[in-house]
């Protein structure tokens, strides 16, 4: 349907050409006339004909004036004139102004007149069509451009080398926000890998979007883009807030209730104060995502970064005195005992606020150290023990690192001496024996393989499954332990005490001495010392 104004000053004229055809019934209803140019205008607002039928010589507007206001008004329909014998001036100048085409009023016939009407349909079917895949062509690019501009902008906060000046001189992505004051939303979804909302992937930037619009209704100044599978960075102005009078608190419980009612998750949001400029924003992230590490000890949905301050160093407890005072307690009260006070350090790093990271570290140099650190501390599932000590840098709670702590020390068992192990095999403790007479010299596997008969890979592998350490390890702790001693009884310099324990560089030397005891050979006689008179 095609709705038709007719335009003329004769009231006969517009009769003959209401009469000529049924309109109707052929799909171009008439939806209004006027008698000049002037009053036509006044119509076109509230009518909207798609195609207009004028007189050119009318009082007050003719026709061609009556043309150019509408090419001035950007008039997307269709324009045929009526003229009389002799106007072909006229005509000729209202189809330069855009008239598709013109008819006589004196010949004008019903056939010819339904003829135009139809070709003047079909050219407003095919601008509609052209104007449609234009649409479609910049509305594709508007969604391509920012796809880019978000993956642009989620490389620039996750990647702190990132330029972002660099894709601006692309002059088609715009960042508004390097002036606005602004509050960041790091909002993500604690998921593991099997979840099936993850597969269905009902967690993007788009949703997230699409909620934040539910509550302000505008796109415009807003950024929201995702910066991994579960997690979206939303950049909000802060007059957008006010203008809908919330409170960034009050924003994100709507957020939290919508995405609930909607995915039937709990997501975790972090925010932060105002603040201003891509730089700043970036760099709250990176807080953001520090803060959030307070669920290691509790979890909260939503974390104000403002209220979230770490203890960077666990204060006066060093690893190497804690985890002597573990094995004290191991053998004194037995193993079951370390429980209650791993349970009593977690308490003390969750009082202090100590940073998640801290605590992990921590905890691992104890792990490394305490094997080390006797000679009757045996691993006896070497390979389980490494798991576990390394699963620990990934525990995302308290309850988690607990755990893995607690199965690395199942596989830990304390004996009398490893040179008087009644399980040993003969060739083993002759090999233990060996060590402990030549471990001043320069030993090598070929010597020991020889001295006790065995191939040097059996030998490996045997005296791995008999003492669960590897050979040269054992070496470097005999060695060390000879030193440690060398160091509490006498007052030599560092390279006669390395020199005596078989070991001629130095440097190599006080690598493993850190590596066994976690502290250098000049500072653990005074560290004894004073972990003595503490005691």
């Amino acid at each position: 349907m095609y709705n038709v104004l007719l335009v003329d000053d004769e009231p006969i004229v517009k009769i003959a050409l209401r009469t000529m055809i049924h309109w109707d019934e052929l799909g171009f209803p008439i939806c209004g006339t006027a008698s000049d140019g002037k009053e036509a205008l006044n119509l076109m607002k509230k009518l909207k004909p798609d195609i207009i039928i004028t007189d050119l010589k009318m009082p007050n507007m003719d026709g061609l004036q009556f043309m150019r206001e509408l090419n001035a008004q950007n008039y997307k329909g269709k324009v045929i004139v009526a003229s009389n014998f002799g106007d072909y001036e006229l005509v000729r100048e209202a189809m330069l102004l855009g008239a598709v085409d013109y008819i006589l009023k004196i010949s004008i016939q019903t056939e010819g007149l339904i003829t135009q009407l139809r070709q003047t349909a079909t050219l407003l079917q095919e601008e509609q069509h052209t104007l449609q895949e234009q649409e479609e062509k910049d509305r594709f690019l508007r969604n391509n451009l920012k796809s880019v501009k978000n993956s642009i902008l989620k490389d620039y906060f996750t990647d702190t080398n990132y330029d972002i000046h660099h894709f601006l001189q692309n002059q088609q992505i715009a960042l508004n926000l390097w002036t606005t004051p602004c509050y960041l939303f790091y909002i993500t979804f604690d998921l593991d890998a099997s979840d099936e909302h993850r597969v269905k992937g009902n967690i993007s930037a788009s949703f997230i979007e699409n909620t934040i619009l539910n509550l302000i209704e505008t796109v415009n100044d807003m950024e929201v883009f995702q910066v991994d599978a579960n997690s979206i960075i939303a950049l909000i102005p802060v007059h957008q807030l006010k203008e809908h009078h919330m409170e960034p608190i009050d924003f994100m419980s709507k957020i939290c209730k919508l995405i609930e009612m909607y995915i039937s998750l709990e997501p975790i949001i972090v925010f932060t104060k105002e603040f201003v400029g891509y730089d700043e924003a970036r760099r709250k992230y990176w807080v953001c995502m520090d803060a959030m590490q307070i669920n290691f000890y509790h979890h909260h949905a939503v974390i104000d970064v403002s209220e979230v301050e770490f203890a960077l160093n666990m204060g006066q407890t060093n690893y190497v005195d804690y985890s002597t005072s573990v094995l004290q307690q191991w053998q004194k009260d037995g193993k079951d005992s370390i429980k209650s006070r791993l349970g009593s350090l977690a308490q003390q790093c969750k009082r202090k606020q100590i940073h998640p990271d801290t605590v992990k570290e921590f905890i691992m140099k104890c792990l490394d150290y305490i094997p080390l650190s006797e000679s009757k501390i045996q691993v006896h599932d070497a390979e389980r023990y490494k798991n576990h000590s390394k699963n620990i840098a990934k525990c995302k709670t308290m309850d988690e690192l607990l755990s893995e702590t607690w199965q690395a020390f199942e596989c830990l068992n304390i004996f009398p001496e490893v040179s008087t192990l009644p399980i040993l095999k003969k060739e083993v403790q002759d090999v233990i024996q060996y060590i402990e007479s030549h471990y001043q010299d320069k030993i090598t596997l070929e010597m020991i393989a020889d001295h006790v008969n065995f191939s040097e890979n059996y030998l490996c592998r045997v005296f791995k499954e008999q003492v669960g350490t590897s050979l040269i390890t054992y070496i470097n702790q005999v060695r060390m332990n000879k030193a440690a001693d060398l160091i509490m009884k006498g007052s030599m310099y560092m390279k006669e005490v390395a020199s005596l324990v078989g070991i001629s560089d130095q440097f190599y030397f006080n690598r493993l001495f850190k590596k066994q005891f976690g502290i250098s050979p000049s500072e653990y006689k005074p560290r004894q010392l004073a972990s003595k008179r503490n005691s």
